[in-house]
């Protein structure tokens, strides 16, 4: 259980490329979300990256504050033990990182391949610790693959 609500924290990594950036489907040609709203409503931007940048930051702490109250609890529950949550929080951290410093839609392959392979290394690790890693709460993330 503990798996799905931490990968789907992940996830929100590989959606904020799918968030962001948009597909022309006639031409294939992808364009950011914020060079669209810059073209339509004339908008400055440096204003857009900078409002779209606070926004992800602040929802970043939130998911961070949510997922931190959801291990302590399945430590109080005896559901994972201080070790496995301190992993699980090392793991984040490090898919966090590699997150912040990108910008979603912007990111390059290494990145992604990067991100990617540190959510497939914490999937791998929660199933050969039988460690559900939904515990943490969640319904997965709202579009896009997690692989």
């Amino acid at each position: 259980m503990l798996a799905v609500a931490a990968l789907s924290v992940i996830g929100v990594g590989a959606m904020g490329s799918a968030t962001y950036a948009l597909e022309d489907s006639a031409t294939g040609e992808k364009t950011s979300m914020v060079d669209k709203l810059v073209s339509k409503f004339n908008l400055d931007k440096t204003e857009v990256e900078t409002f779209f940048k606070e926004e992800r930051a602040a929802h970043d702490v939130k998911r961070s504050e949510k997922m931190t109250e959801k291990l302590a609890e399945a430590v109080k529950d005896s559901t994972i033990t201080q070790e496995q949550s301190d992993y699980i929080t090392k793991a984040m951290t490090e898919i966090d990182v590699l997150r912040s410093e990108s910008t979603p839609g912007e990111q390059d392959d290494t990145t992604r391949d990067a991100m990617k392979e540190k959510r497939d290394a914490l999937r791998d690790w929660a199933k050969e610790n039988d460690v559900e890693l939904n515990v943490l709460g969640g319904k997965g993330h709202r579009g896009g693959n997690q692989n």
